[in-house]
């Protein structure tokens, strides 16, 4: 499975981009994504008669704090397999930025760390 996450804002709420990629043996398929934000925040993902899927979800976090999102893919056959990334969000940022330059900051905060996340990697099965 591989999984990894965006930030998308750095205003109240901060608001995240989490995708994952699960893959299961052949003859089997996936049957269900399920998302755990760590906020108590839980979304149940139905699939059918795919052996790999993909699944992209949004989620605002309100309050500052760290978060652990898990993401747990199940198949067929009873196999599952999860993968999880923590959501560091230090104290809130400014609503309105001043300036092109907290803008462009801002920007590359967010390019920066989209780089630095690589999602784990495993197989389910």
């Amino acid at each position: 499975m591989k999984f990894d996450s965006i930030q998308l804002t750095t205003i109240v709420p901060q608001a995240y981009s989490f995708g994952a990629v699960a893959k299961t043996a052949p003859g089997s398929w996936i049957t269900q994504l399920i998302w755990q934000f760590g906020d108590g925040s839980v979304l149940d993902v139905p699939y059918c008669c795919q052996s790999q899927v993909s699944d992209v979800q949004y989620h605002a976090y309100s309050q500052q704090g760290t978060y652990t999102v898990t993401v747990t893919a199940y198949d067929n056959t009873g196999n599952w397999g999860n993968a999880i990334i923590t959501v560091n969000w230090d104290s809130p940022a400014p609503e309105f930025p001043i300036g092109g330059l907290t803008m462009v900051a801002s920007l590359f905060a967010v390019l920066a760390a989209a780089a630095l996340l690589k999602g784990q990697r495993f197989r389910i099965g």
